[in-house]
């Protein structure tokens, strides 16, 4: 049987069970993934680099293992791609840095081996911002991702390329790293489900960041796959000294279950105050009457803490950042871009009494935010008060803490928070909504966001739907036949 032609939108779990059932080779998958990476990504950039004969040759072995019968994990033959700041073993980790831009690593990061044990096969690395701390140039290693849903627009977020790939069929699935929304931004933006776990949660060894705020998550287009490729990834590492050895809970099976009784809090002061765009502001009070009409309870929270969590996160990542670069900064300045090293030496200028001082406010938020959750189950606001990466960049939105004022502080904190696509802009750029829970409960974070995709219609199907509109609206106006 020959690939069905949306095959690049079928979900994980779909392209698995066909796997399976032998409809297909592992092989012909990844012929038709790479010839649509071909196609597609040369006006989108979200690749850095393509795997070729490293992932056709893992098809072949795919293949072999089912025509011996062989057991195969949950994601066999499944083209999965991962951000370019986390190793694979003979391919270049490059953090879209000229510095960088011939290093290959030598050893899989843990969650490439988790990724392949699984059956994945890594199809290459995607774009990011330069080491995932700065605004990207179009003179970078490689050029910004553009939006698939209107390549007008960049893809916000150093997991930007991730969000790119995922959303324009490119990849099945992918793992970004998040130190203050860099997962959860581009999956808003791109129309995705994008999880930052319970710090520890996944194993970071083997990924470029830093270590007290960094954590490593997936990006999928639905809540399901989002939660297979989670509960592949967790799970102790000795080589990860924060890695948590907690039980695991069984993610996928978790979506089953229904709202009634959830109880939601929105900080509506925190909100106003950060200026939220006014078509982002109606499609989270739509969304917020859509979880109530499927049995969730609404409570206004009044949070003290989400300015001084912002700030102090950026002080900590600014801190590492800095010791991470200050050696390779002092002797090959140039060979970084100019907005990466304007950024990271940003750091110079902090003190050892700031990123202490910081680590406090850790501790102080945490805090109120466990009191908060023992008055609700989750926080509930928008994944960004902006649509665009230039409007984020505005004077007047970093002066209200920017685009990651919602993202920010659960990074500090290290708590769980998803992004979930809630509706499309007038300009056709998706829109999100973030919840944010307690430690270790992501099922509860993914039970939700199930329910709330299902109520809203929200898959594969929305994103075919648009493209296809997108081309009709362009044909109707190069031939005059509207």
């Amino acid at each position: 049987m020959a690939l069905p032609e949306d095959f690049h939108f079928l979900s994980v779990v779909e392209m698995a069970e066909r796997i399976r059932a032998r409809e297909f080779s592992c092989v012909e998958l990844m012929h038709g993934m790479l010839q649509r990476i071909r196609t597609v990504d040369p006006d989108l950039h979200s690749y850095i680099f393509l795997a070729v004969e490293e992932s056709l040759r893992a098809a072949e072995k795919a293949d072999a293992m089912l025509a011996a019968g062989e057991q195969v994990g949950p994601l066999h033959g499944i083209p999965i791609a991962v951000k370019d700041v986390i190793n694979a073993a003979g391919m270049p980790t490059t953090a879209n840095s000229r510095l960088l831009q011939h290093w290959v690593a030598k050893e899989d990061a843990t969650v490439i081996a988790r990724l392949k044990a699984a059956g994945a096969i890594i199809t290459g690395k995607l774009n990011l911002n330069e080491f995932a701390w700065s605004i990207p140039a179009e003179s970078d290693l490689t050029p910004p991702p553009r939006n698939p849903w209107n390549p007008a627009h960049a893809t916000i977020g150093s997991s930007s390329g991730s969000g790119a790939a995922v959303a324009a069929g490119l990849c099945f699935g992918s793992f970004g790293t998040d130190a203050g929304g860099s997962i959860r931004l581009p999956s808003a933006s791109c129309g995705l489900i994008g999880l930052k776990p319970t710090h520890g949660r996944i194993s970071r060894y083997g990924v470029m960041g830093c270590r007290t705020i960094m954590d490593v998550g997936p990006m999928a287009r639905n809540v399901v796959d989002t939660a297979l490729l989670l509960q592949v990834a967790v799970g102790h590492d000795a080589k990860d000294p924060d890695s948590l050895g907690d039980s695991i809970s069984d993610y996928s099976s978790a979506l089953a279950d229904g709202l009634r009784g959830l109880r939601l809090g929105v900080p509506w002061k925190e909100i106003e105050a950060a200026g939220v765009n006014p078509e982002m502001q109606a499609a989270f009070e739509a969304a917020l009457q859509g979880l109530e009409s499927l049995g969730a309870e609404i409570r206004t929270v009044k949070p003290k803490w989400l300015a001084e969590a912002r700030a102090a996160n950026f002080v900590a990542l600014n801190a590492e950042e800095y010791s991470a670069h200050e050696h390779s900064l002092c002797k090959h300045p140039d060979a970084y871009g100019l907005s990466a090293r304007t950024y990271l030496l940003q750091g110079a200028f902090l003190s050892s009494a700031d990123y202490l001082r910081a680590l406090r406010v850790r501790a102080i938020v945490s805090d109120e935010l466990d009191r908060l959750l023992e008055e609700v189950e989750i926080l509930i606001t928008p994944t960004s008060p902006f649509l665009t990466p230039d409007a984020a960049r505005e004077p007047s939105a970093h002066r209200r803490g920017g685009g990651a004022v919602f993202t920010a502080p659960f990074n500090l904190t290290g708590y769980p928070a998803l992004s979930m696509p809630c509706g499309v802009s007038s300009t056709g750029l998706p829109m999100g909504v973030q919840l944010a829970g307690r430690r270790l409960e992501e099922a509860r974070l993914l039970q939700t966001a199930a329910r709330f995709q299902e109520h809203i219609g929200w898959n594969r199907r929305a994103a075919i739907d648009f493209v296809r509109r997108r081309q009709d609206q362009s044909v109707c106006q190069e031939t005059s036949h509207c």
